[in-house]
């Protein structure tokens, strides 16, 4: 048995039963050539199929010994040749799956599919299973293989959400993500994959209601694909799955995201004979999006546009909508074995929303886009196989469309996208066939030479590294610690260039090569260009006040190089993930005094404080006084013509709400609202006394703190019979319903 290319064959004709084997001749030069594609037969009592399975007629003797199994094929013994082809019980030298001629791993076949006897190793999208950047491909690569994707991407805009009156914003936004994937079966792709957002919004406006800094916490994405590529190269395929959706104070699932896509794609490769590097592929897809949901943040309690417009896109929250995907790529292999391989890709992408619009996310002064539910952005990138499946990627993302305030975020104007991620094939699919004519013995197998490493590694002084561990990946599972000196001695390895990585506190800090030479030992020195990554770990803060009520602050954190505030959440919440080490921290809020204070980052931990702010002096409020439960407004609130509060009124409840932040207190007040007779006297004063309360509430006094009670007309203090009662009876009073001891 002996490996040729991969050619259709045909075994010698079997002999009749009894006669013994007769020694090999040559084959006569005029003999007809065999048929490549058809079964063998003689005298009608035996039959070989070419196709990579043997089958025998029914009435032939079944061989017996090896012996027999010698002269009916004409081998040196049993063990040269297997009738049955047992792709689960042949293996090649190095432990990949033997596969007769005609046979086929999920649809592979020599050419296009196959580098080296593997399947052509493949990458996973950012957010699910194998395909490109935002496109997942109809496959699902190699049986048992693995996959692991690192990726990170970012931008940043000025004037992207807010531009009032010369006040505008800088946004800024950093996401990375973990993405794995395994194929268990030929023909199915289990995925994973871990994704978290920071971003951060910076603007003058007053009475913004989001935070600066915003944190979309650890949302996971799994699921199930199933797909097929045929030997023409086209492809079909379908993935399900579910995202857990985490809010920005917790890594808790706070919903559960549902998506369904189908796939199709065509590649070229396989339809030409020159093997044109060109694939188009296709996605078609629907998510049920819970995102907007109140679990995972509290939209209905932002009143600000702005505000409510930059915390939806921070955590990334969406309606459900039909998710289409179209791409090109060219995948080309370069080298001489054609181990390396490029991709350059070009996708578009197209999101439709299907929920109807919501009055929560509505904005009049908002001019409608041509495509109102759409978002739409085009990436241009390029996917390199470096060397044994490592893969390395970048992309940018242009933004064409984004849908209107009510139908979605706004699309980013552009995004960075950085990747890296490795493919494992531990079971290599090597074609094996036979050789047409007399056959041949198996060679001698060829002595092993092998040669081992002595190295030693050293910091970017020159010192030696104790304790780093020095692996060969796909070689050994096991690592080498360097000794006091910083030096080791490898395990022996056949001649041939052998890749190792460093590493340090379970980070990778060096990855190299060397020569193995046969029979000698390799001298190698090892500096490192950096160590490893500082170690980080959680710190969680709560501030309050004397009452236990939650202050939102601005804490100044300093210490291991940091210096730089950070906003509290609105309740008063904040983590933040820091280097290990001593810190210095001074929270300060308006009204309350600044307190400075210390604390440990201790690595890989999670750290919890509480720290109580102390009220500040209360600022002067000359239209404001409280007599026990008297409370009195000294100037009287007036009306616009839509009966919301008139600017000429705003001192007034900006001095009531000043007092009402400094007086704890009092813990709930009323808003009563009279009018005249006049009218639909009732919904008049209903829209008052919500107006009053909303006012209020911009100006940060808590909703619960503030009661409503609409009079209509029914307690006049003045006859409406001229416009001076008329006046007396359009009033606003109020009175505090609960005061504390």
């Amino acid at each position: 048995m002996v490996f040729v290319p991969a050619t259709a064959w045909a075994a010698p004709p079997p002999l009749p039963e009894g006669d013994p084997a007769p020694a090999a001749d040559p084959a006569p030069t005029d003999a007809p050539a065999p048929d490549a594609g058809a079964g063998v037969d003689a005298g009608g009592d035996a039959g070989l199929e070419v196709g990579g399975e043997a089958s025998f007629d029914a009435s032939a003797s079944a061989p017996e010994t090896d012996a027999d199994v010698d002269a009916l094929f004409g081998g040196g013994g049993g063990d040269d040749f297997d009738s049955d082809f047992d792709s689960d019980a042949d293996l090649d030298a190095d432990g990949g799956a033997v596969l007769p001629e005609g046979e086929d791993e999920g649809g592979d076949d020599e050419g296009p599919g196959m580098v080296q006897g593997r399947r052509e190793p493949m990458m996973p999208t950012t957010r699910a299973g194998i395909g490109l950047f935002h496109t997942s491909l109809p496959d699902v690569g190699g049986k048992y293989t693995f996959r692991f994707r690192l990726h990170t991407n970012f931008f940043r805009k000025d004037k992207f959400m807010y531009d009032v009156g010369g006040v505008t914003d800088q946004h800024s936004r950093v996401q990375g993500g973990v993405t794995m994937g395994f194929t268990p079966a030929k023909w199915g792709e289990i995925f994973f994959s871990v994704n978290s957002a920071a971003n951060r919004n910076s603007r003058e406006q007053a009475n913004r209601q989001d935070a600066e800094a915003i944190f979309a916490l650890g949302d996971i994405d799994f699921g199930f694909k199933g797909a097929w590529r045929f030997k023409n190269g086209i492809g079909v395929g379908g993935q399900a799955g579910l995202g857990l959706l985490s809010g920005s104070d917790r890594l808790l699932t706070s919903n559960v995201n549902f998506f369904v896509d189908g796939m199709f794609a065509v590649d070229l490769r396989y339809l030409t004979k020159s093997e044109f590097p060109f694939r188009f592929s296709t996605n078609l897809g629907w998510m049920l999006d819970r995102s907007l949901q109140p679990s995972v943040a509290d939209y209905a309690g932002i009143s600000d546009p702005a505000s409510l417009e930059v915390t939806r896109f921070s955590l990334g929250a969406n309606h459900s909508r039909v998710r289409m995907r179209y791409a090109v790529d060219f995948p080309v292999r370069l080298g001489k074995e054609k181990k390396f391989g490029l991709d350059p890709i070009l996708e578009w992408a197209w999101d439709v929303t299907t929920t109807e619009a919501e009055t929560a996310f509505a904005r009049e002064q908002a001019s409608p886009t041509a495509l109102r539910r759409s978002a739409q952005w085009l990436t241009v990138g390029l996917r390199a196989n470096v060397i044994s499946g490592l893969h390395v990627d970048a992309a940018a993302d242009v933004g064409l469309v984004s849908p209107d305030f009510e139908f979605g975020p706004r699309q980013a104007p552009w995004q960075i996208i950085l990747g890296l991620g490795w493919s494992f094939d531990p079971t290599p699919i090597v074609r094996e066939v036979e050789v047409p004519g007399e056959p041949v013995a198996p060679p001698a197998p060829e002595p092993i030479l092998e040669g081992r490493i002595l190295g030693a590694v050293v910091d970017t002084a020159g010192a030696p590294v104790p304790g780093a561990i020095v692996n060969f990946p796909g070689l050994v599972s096991n690592g080498i610690v360097t000794d006091p000196s910083g030096n080791f001695t490898s395990y022996r390895f056949p001649e041939g260039t052998i890749a190792f990585t460093v590493s340090m506190q379970d980070q990778i800090v060096h990855e190299g090569s060397a020569d193995v030479v046969a029979g000698e030992d390799t001298q190698v020195q090892i500096q490192l260009e950096s160590g490893p990554a500082a170690l980080t770990g959680v710190i969680r803060g709560t501030f309050t006040d004397n009452n236990g009520k939650a202050v939102p602050v601005t804490m100044q954190v300093s210490g291991q190089g940091v210096d730089e505030p950070f906003n509290s959440m609105p309740d008063g919440q904040i983590a933040l993930e820091l280097a290990e080490g001593e810190y210095q921290g001074t929270a300060t809020a308006e009204g309350y005094k600044s307190k400075s204070f210390s604390f440990t980052v201790e690595p890989g931990g999670d750290t919890s404080f509480t720290q109580v702010l102390e009220l500040d002096a209360p600022p002067e409020t000359p239209l404001i006084s409280l007599n026990g439960k008297s409370l009195r407004v000294k100037k009287r609130i007036s009306y616009d013509g839509k009966n919301q509060v008139a600017a000429s009124s705003y001192e007034a409840l900006d001095q009531l709400a000043t007092f009402l932040k400094y007086h704890p207190e009092v813990k709930v007040i009323e808003v009563g609202t009279h009018t005249d007779d006049k009218g639909a006297a009732k919904s008049r004063t209903d829209t008052r006394a919500g107006s009053v309360k909303s006012y209020l509430e911009g100006k940060g006094v808590a909703g619960g703190r503030i009661k409503t009670r609409s009079y209509g007309a029914s307690k006049p203090v003045a006859v409406n019979m001229t416009s001076a009662g008329r006046s007396k009876n359009n009033r606003t009073t109020f009175r505090v319903v609960e005061l504390a001891k």
